[in-house]
């Protein structure tokens, strides 16, 4: 009777005594025996807590993907790390199992709400209904470009369409850190989106100057926003955000954004220094009550403030906040501000978190001295609310004042842009780099913003031209 022939051994690893075994064993790799056309690879990993390890074989269709299952068992005994798993497992770990992947590290590495909740739309709108049955070893640019054509129907934003691909190129990174992904297989390369028109001398992020709001129209908004929703103010839905006004003006020249606008407290404000301190945000996840979440990249900072805002304005509001008589004297609020963060300093003492301070010790929301709110709730107001009153504020001063009219393309963020651009550096002559400090922002994304190489040399000339 003719023996059987045995697999021939293309490959062998190191000799290894892992898993209590007394007689070394190699990771091992055959080629296909008589009667199969496939692969083998031959290594033993652990069973359980305690347990002998037991015997692995992985099966591969080319001595290609055999090789690489070899050099992933041969790494991962080497490291200590998880083995190669079987064609099962691999076959079940799908892009929608990556898009859950995703969403739980974003969660671990403590994402704010709503980037949470865009990511999730993104997942859920444009990457799961087009391949989100797809392996993720089998996911290649193919499918990718699928997700951007989908895209493209909904998404007709450059910066959407750039969140997108950024979203796959995340997920990517993550799938070859998990390992479910092969480092040599790159899904997004060649993957191109339709790129806008960059004028010269500028980056593809910078903010045209056609969409930095003037003074003039900052100043209409603003008493506009007074005029309306003040007590004078007729419309109950206007009278609900009594100081929008001053939330206009602190936001066109302080830059502050939406969110450290709606969580500044009487506490932030120096009135004895002139300036506020930013640190923390209005944060209001879908179907969840708000809360005070930290500022942006977590980058605390103060931002000047006209004087006339600040004692006009915000001083009247902190007086009421502390409960002081209207006719206290400046230094009686200043005092009792540093009471209250005294207070709130010591308590935070007397916490297991040593990260906490007078700035960010938790206070219950309907507790705090907020000093922009809803008069109906006593929090801040939602974006939505917020939104909507801007645009009543804006149809009426298209209405009654003209020639300040607020563009329909400029949006209320843009006020941010115009406390960097016409008030900090171009009122205040400002540095760049003093400008990045007031918004919180790094520096280079500051020049890539409103910088433009060449610009004041293009000034400079039609200057000279217009005299000829």
């Amino acid at each position: 009777m003719a023996t059987r022939s045995q697999p021939k051994l293309l490959a062998q690893g190191k000799p290894r005594t892992l898993g209590g075994s007394t007689r070394p064993w190699r990771v091992r790799l055959y080629a296909p025996g008589a009667g199969s056309n496939k692969f083998q690879v031959f290594f033993r990993a652990p069973a359980g807590e305690g347990e002998p390890w037991k015997r692995v074989l992985r099966r591969a269709a080319s001595e290609d993907e055999a090789r690489k299952i070899f050099a992933q068992a041969e790494a991962a005994l080497d490291t200590e790390q998880a083995t190669p798993v079987g064609a099962d497992v691999r076959a079940s770990r799908t892009i929608r199992m990556l898009g859950e992947e995703y969403l739980r590290d974003s969660r671990e590495r403590g994402k704010q709400p709503r980037t949470l909740e865009g990511r999730e739309s993104r997942l859920n709108a444009h990457i799961l209904p087009t391949i989100g049955d797809v392996p993720v070893t089998k996911w290649r640019v193919e499918h990718s470009r699928k997700v951007m054509e989908k895209g493209s129907k909904t998404l007709f934003s450059q910066r959407g369409r750039e969140d997108l691909r950024g979203q796959l190129a995340a997920m990517r990174k993550l799938a070859w850190r998990l390992g479910w992904l092969d480092r040599s297989i790159d899904p997004l390369d060649g993957l191109e989106i339709g790129r806008a028109h960059v004028l010269h001398g500028a980056t593809a992020q910078y903010v045209d100057p056609r969409l930095r709001p003037e003074t003039r129209q900052v100043k209409a908004m603003a008493d506009a926003a007074d005029k309306l929703c003040g007590p004078d103010g007729t419309d109950p839905l206007m009278t609900r955000l009594p100081l929008l006004g001053t939330k206009i003006r602190v936001a066109g020249f302080g830059g502050l954004r939406l969110g450290e606008q709606n969580a500044l407290r009487a506490i932030d404000v120096f009135f004895d220094r002139g300036y506020v301190h930013v640190n923390g945000s209005w944060i209001t996840p879908r179907k969840a009550v708000g809360f005070r979440g930290p500022v942006k990249n977590h980058s605390l900072h103060e931002v000047p403030l006209p004087k006339s805002l600040m004692h006009d304005e915000l001083l009247p509001r902190a007086k009421e906040l502390l409960g002081l008589p209207a006719k206290s004297s400046l230094q009686q609020v200043i005092n009792a501000q540093e009471v209250e963060r005294q207070r709130r300093a010591s308590l935070a003492t007397r916490e297991k978190d040593k990260n906490l301070a007078w700035w960010n010790y938790p206070v219950p929301p309907e507790d705090e001295l907020w000093l922009f709110v809803d008069t109906v709730t006593g929090l801040p107001a939602k974006p939505e609310m917020h939104n909507e009153r801007w645009h009543r504020v804006r149809a009426w001063v298209e209405t009654n004042d003209p020639d300040n009219a607020w563009p329909r393309t400029i949006v209320y963020r843009n006020l941010r842009h115009h406390a960097a651009t016409k008030w900090f550096h171009d009122e205040l002559g400002e540095p760049w780099e003093v400008v990045a400090q007031y918004l919180g922002d790094k520096l280079t994304t500051v020049l890539n913003h409103y910088v433009r190489a060449g610009e004041d040399a293009l000034r400079d000339s039609v200057n000279k031209l217009a005299e000829r």
